[in-house]
């Protein structure tokens, strides 16, 4: 390694050194939620304690990851 490689390597790391972190500090910072943010993906349930869910399927079909399995039952 010649000597003019080692010292643009080194102002390349004195560089990144002393400049502004790019992350930001997570909780202290609110993170900016994105235009097409909905919200948490959670199981509703009614006041009594009984699942929203009436097993359609439809989240199921529209996850594009494949991740989620409904196996539907009777409450």
């Amino acid at each position: 390694m010649s000597v003019f490689a080692l010292a643009k390597a080194m102002g390349i790391t004195l560089k990144h050194l002393f400049s502004k972190p790019v992350t930001i500090p997570y909780p202290s910072a609110p993170v900016p939620l994105k235009p097409r943010f909905h919200g948490r993906h959670v199981l509703t349930r009614h006041p009594d304690g009984l699942e929203k869910c009436i097993g359609c399927s439809l989240c199921a079909a529209a996850c594009p990851a494949y991740a989620i399995y409904v196996e539907p039952e009777e409450n």
